[in-house]
Order: C-alpha cells, then sequence, then structure tokens
C-alpha cells in the first residue's frame, strides 16, 4: 500500500511540474515570444511519460522512473552493508590466519597477489557480460546473484582451512612445527580468493544495479546511501572483530576468526537477499522493443530538447508540447551500447592526459590505503603490543598479538565511522572549498597520520591517526568518480585559455569507471608481490605503515595535477 501511495505522489508531482510550463524561474522566452522548458521541466516530462508508459505495463515498471525516498534506496543498496561488513573481516583477519598456518610474508602477500591478478583481467568482462544477460529475471541480479552465493562459499571456507586441512590429512600440530605440503594452504587460498575477488566484482555490478533502478536525480542520493550504509556496516563488523568471543562462551564456532565470519556470512545473506528483491529489472530484450523503458541518456534528453524548441519555433501559441505532442521514442546511441571487451583495452591505448593523471592519483592513492589496511592489525599486534603472529596463543606474545589484533580492530571502527560521517558532508565540503583543496587534504592528513603512527607507535596515536584514514577514504572513492562523470557530461578532458575543449574521440562512461577501479586490483598485485619481501628483509612490518604515508604523499602532489573543470 505504501509503494502504492508513493507512486501515486510522485505521478502528481511530475505532472503538477509539467503543468506549471513557464509559470516557474525556469521558463525562457523565446522567439515569437514563447516559453521555452527549463531542462528540469524537459526531464520531468520525460520521466512522466515513461513513468505512465511503464505503469500500464504487465508487469509494472513504473518504479524506474520515479522518486525514492530514504528507505528505498537503502533497501537498493543493502548489499553494500555485507560487502563492507566482509572487506573488514579480511582486513582484520586474513593476515593472521594465512600466518596462523604457517606462512612466512613473503608468500602471505604473495596469496593477495591471486584475487587481483584475477580481477584485473576477469572483472571488466564480468561487467561486460551484465550488460548483455538477456534472461527474464534481468541483467545485474543474476551476475550479483551468483558472484554473492561464491563470496558466501568463500566466506565459510576461509576461516576453517586449517581445520578442513586436518580432515584431509594434514597433521594438526602448533604452526612452528608445520613443514611440508599441507591441504590447509590451497584450500584457504581458494577461500580468500573467493571472497576478495567476488566482493570486489560485486561491488561494482551492484552500484550498476541500483544506479539502473533510479531517476538521475537520484543517483547521486543512492551512491552518497551506499557510501555510508556501507561505513555502517564496515564499523560493526570491526567491532566485532574486536571482541573477545573465546570469552563469550561461542568456543563452539571456532574462536574469534570463525565467529566473527559466521556473522559476516549471515550479513551478507541478508543483504543480498534484501537488494536482489528490492525492484526487478527490465530484461533486455523487452528494453530493446521498447525505447520508452531504456534509461534517460543525455543524447535522449538533448533530442528531446531540440524537438521541443522546435515545436515552440513554430508555435504562435503557448502550449503544453509534452501533452500537445508525445516524446519521440529515443533513438539508440553507439555510446550506449554495452562495453566490450575490445572498447576496454581501445580506452586504455587513447587514453587523455588528464584521465592519465587521474588514474596515477587513485593508484597511489590505492596503494598507500592497501599499505595500511592490509596489515595494519598485524602491526598493532606485532609492533604497539610486541606479540608474535607464530607463537602459539596459549603463550605470553600470542596472548598479546591476538590482543593488538582485537585493539586494531577498534581503530579501524573508528575509521569506518569517520568515513561515513565524512561521506554525508563531502559533497557540502566541494561546493565551499573546491575539489582540489578536499581532495588534496584528505590524502595529506593520510600521509601525516601514518607518518605519526610509524613514528610513535603507542596505544593512543593508533585512535589520532585513524579518523584521517576515514577521510581520505571518503575522498578517495567518491571525488575520482564525480571527476570522470564531470568529464563525460561535459565531453571534455581538458581546458585551454580556461575553456572545455570539446572530446572528439569516443569514450564509454562505463570504461573509464572500469579502469578506475582496475586501480585498486594493480595497486594490491604490487603491494602482494613486494610488500612482503621487503617486510622480511627489514624485519619488521612498520615499514608498511612508511609506504602508506609516502605513497599518499606522491598521491596528494600528483591530484594536484587534476584538471578539476570547476568541481
Amino acid at each position: 500500500m505504501a509503494e502504492v501511495m508513493s507512486e501515486k505522489r510522485e505521478s502528481n508531482k511530475v505532472t503538477d511540474a509539467v503543468d506549471q510550463l513557464g509559470a516557474n524561474n525556469g521558463g525562457e522566452h523565446i522567439g515569437n515570444g514563447n516559453v521555452h522548458l527549463s531542462d528540469e521541466e524537459i526531464m520531468a516530462g520525460m520521466l512522466q511519460t515513461r513513468f505512465l508508459h511503464a505503469k500500464k505495463l504487465d508487469p509494472d515498471y513504473s518504479h524506474l522512473f520515479r522518486h525514492k525516498n530514504v528507505w528505498q534506496l537503502v533497501r537498493l543498496s543493502a548489499v553494500i552493508v555485507g560487502i563492507e561488513f566482509l572487506y573488514a573481516a579480511e582486513t582484520a583477519f586474513v593476515t593472521p590466519i594465512l600466518l596462523g598456518i604457517g606462512l612466512s610474508h613473503t608468500f602471505m602477500t604473495m596469496i593477495w597477489a591471486f584475487s587481483p591478478v584475477l580481477g584485473f583481467f576477469c572483472a571488466p568482462m564480468i561487467a561486460s557480460l551484465s550488460d548483455t544477460i538477456r534472461l527474464r529475471w534481468g541483467r545485474r541480479r543474476p551476475v550479483l546473484l551468483a558472484l554473492g552465493i561464491a563470496m558466501m562459499t568463500g566466506l565459510w571456507i576461509l576461516p576453517h582451512g586449517k581445520a578442513i586441512g586436518v580432515f584431509f590429512g594434514d597433521p594438526d600440530v602448533p604452526v612452528d612445527q608445520m613443514e611440508g605440503f599441507r591441504w590447509a594452504i590451497p584450500v584457504t587460498i581458494v577461500g580468500l580468493v573467493l571472497t576478495d575477488f567476488d566482493a570486489e566484482t560485486s561491488n561494482g555490478i551492484a552500484r550498476a544495479y541500483f544506479m539502473d533502478m533510479c531517476t538521475p536525480d537520484d543517483q547521486a542520493r543512492v551512491l552518497t546511501t551506499a557510501m555510508f550504509i556501507g561505513g555502517i556496516g564496515g564499523t560493526v563488523g570491526y567491532v566485532l572483530g574486536a571482541i573477545d568471543w573465546s570469552q563469550a562462551n561461542l568456543n563452539f564456532l571456532g574462536g574469534n576468526e570463525a565467529t566473527v565470519f559466521l556473522f559476516v556470512f549471515c550479513v551478507m545473506g541478508i543483504g543480498l537477499t534484501i537488494t536482489v528483491t528490492s525492484y526487478r529489472e527490465v530484461p533486455l530484450p523487452l528494453q530493446e522493443t521498447d525505447p520508452l523503458l531504456r534509461p534517460i541518456t543525455s543524447s535522449a534528453f538533448e533530442a528531446e530538447k531540440m524537438r521541443q524548441l522546435a515545436v515552440y519555433s513554430i508555435s504562435k501559441d503557448v502550449i503544453d508540447p509534452v501533452k500537445a505532442q508525445p516524446e519521440a521514442p529515443p533513438i539508440g546511441d553507439e555510446d550506449e551500447k554495452p562495453l566490450q571487451l575490445r572498447d576496454f583495452l581501445r580506452n586504455i591505448v587513447r587514453m587523455p592526459r588528464s584521465l592519465f593523471i587521474l588514474y596515477t592519483t587513485q593508484f597511489f592513492s590505492q596503494l598507500g590505503y592497501l599499505s595500511y589496511c592490509l596489515y595494519f592489525t598485524d602491526f598493532v599486534g606485532s609492533e604497539v603490543f610486541g606479540g608474535d603472529s607464530a607463537a602459539s596463543s596459549d603463550s605470553p606474545e600470542g596472548t598479546l598479538y591476538e590482543e593488538g589484533v582485537r585493539y586494531g580492530c577498534w581503530g579501524m571502527a573508528v575509521f569506518a565511522v569517520c568515513s561515513a560521517s565524512y561521506s554525508a558532508i563531502i559533497e557540502r565540503m566541494i561546493k565551499l572549498f573546491g575539489a582540489r583543496p578536499v581532495y588534496m587534504g584528505g590524502l595529506l592528513l593520510f600521509s601525516l597520520g601514518m607518518l605519526m603512527m610509524g613514528l610513535f607507535k603507542e596505544k593512543f596515536v593508533i585512535f589520532i591517526v585513524c579518523p584521517t584514514v576515514g577521510i581520505m577514504y571518503a575522498g578517495m572513492y567518491s571525488i575520482p568518480y564525480l571527476l570522470v562523470s564531470n568529464y563525460h557530461s561535459k565531453n571534455s578532458f581538458e581546458m585551454k585559455d580556461g575553456k572545455c575543449v570539446k572530446n572528439t574521440t569516443k569514450r564509454g562512461f562505463g570504461a573509464d569507471v572500469s579502469l578506475m577501479s582496475n586501480m585498486l586490483f594493480l595497486a594490491q598485485l604490487i603491494i602482494s608481490l613486494a610488500i612482503g619481501s621487503i617486510i622480511d628483509a627489514v624485519g619488521s612490518n612498520v615499514v608498511v605503515i612508511f609506504s602508506a604515508s609516502i605513497f599518499s604523499l606522491i598521491a596528494a602532489l600528483v591530484a594536484s595535477q587534476i584538471v578539476y573543470m570547476g568541481l
């Protein structure tokens, strides 16, 4: 009933907006005195046409063309809570899990390389696949569901790799007595790859799905909503990791790691179910045969704007062109065709300088963030608390290490809270100060914070530094994407004499966003292959904290050269 009332209110709202043609300040008088509709009114008319058309169909697809309230946006993006929850568990426990099955830092970090290598080559193809699926259930949801099931399988395997190895014949001995081939290692690797690769790929597919389900005005809102509730999910995940579950009479679950991953498994299942059952997608065959069920693209909007301008130019009376002459069906645009692998490769080769600088900034930002997040709890356990990851859990060193890992989780919970809070105001900050100082400021704060933590390995410093991570993280996952959107909306990637230079080479928005996401896979690959060897050579993992500071400083310097185009 609430859904029906919401649809009625939205229909009336759109109709009212169109009925007031020329009555508000948005109208402009042109030619012979007729009123020219503003962009907002044209968009309202296009949405009304599609809303009423989709409402008549069985099944009803009118939800694609109406405004959504906050709870509906939360429902759409609920899976992000599970994904951020998973990231929190990975950050806190995967490094200790891998070290706990007898791996050195060198081999442990090399194992982290499996997922980014797979993601760098496969994620764009999966994204392209999600554009072309012709199932009645839609395009994004089948892929999201398949990735979610694989992710949940990995969530069950990862914390139980050692136990599964014992089942297959591994000796049940302390880590310092392990030698030779052990089933626990390949089993744990499979669990890690399933969780890490599927989580990152699902992140992009989920965002594509809930942006598909929203009107243009709601797309920024749903992204902000996803980041906010994701921050809450990450906070809860880190808090659960900070609790000593061995004192909670839940040992039958298998200890801290198994308990936390069980919670993650449940949250992921609930979030995934809520998202994939929220709103139905238009099947691709139906969308191909019915132009009014397609998203309103920039080319369709401009075509409708020119059509209405022509109507007004030949009319001597003030009329309502939306009612007098129905909107012409949108014409297909080459830019809206599904992203193919050849387009992805072509966009890499034909990369404007502005995008190259932006990607380089994101690459160094990810290097800094990953240096911090992948080894932070290990750093706190070994360097701040003086524990040993290889020691028995019953020994003083082992006890100190586990206590440090839990303490590090509290610090990361502070980071997640600050990230969620800052994401709610970052758009306002950009409007007040501009994107350049906000972006560079976040990176410099993070660099300074990591330097402080590396120099002063004290407990209180952790809670001073972690908020700077949240500020940097919120900027890293919003401003670069806003810039790519800004470039494409202006169809320009460079400025000359203070003016935007029109782009003459066709670029796909999806391809450029995919390349931005691939900076994470590339950075994770380099960190995985290099940092472990450096840790073993230096004999201390404090090097990862200083690396995070250096990489973030480089990112800030490169960010000063980004073309912001007034953002």
